[in-house]
């Protein structure tokens, strides 16, 4: 599987998710059914995966919990509320920068229609 298909992979997982509970449960046990759906799918992540990062020349250490790492190529973050903040876009671009990974999705499962909830982010690649 490339990289351009990953995300359309598990925003496929997120609707199946969604169109088999909707709205209005716990972040929880959204986070539960997709990694059911994950694993049906035999794709490889890890769950609450510790956000560890170089800070001028200190380490720090679990500054933030990521939700999923899918395939270690894709941060899944999952939340269920009534809308997702610009400033919680923003902290997700910054927690994506800092995890090293090139591509998120911030997927609020607590929308009528789940389209609505899905925030696709991509990273370019600096150059060095």
């Amino acid at each position: 599987m490339n990289d351009a298909d990953l995300p359309h992979l598990v925003i496929g997982a997120c609707l199946n998710v969604h169109g088999r509970l909707g709205p209005g449960l716990f972040r929880e046990a959204y986070e539960e059914c997709m990694a059911i759906e994950l694993r049906e799918l035999e794709i490889d992540f890890r769950r609450a995966v510790p956000l560890d990062f170089t800070y001028r020349e200190h380490e720090v250490k679990n500054a933030a919990k990521l939700d999923f790492i899918v395939q270690e190529r894709l941060l899944l973050i999952v939340r269920a509320q009534e809308q997702v903040t610009a400033l919680e876009k923003q902290q997700f671009e910054s927690i994506l920068r800092l995890s090293g990974l090139r591509g998120g999705l911030l997927v609020n499962f607590n929308v009528p229609v789940l389209r609505k909830g899905v925030h696709r982010v991509m990273l370019k690649r600096r150059e060095s």
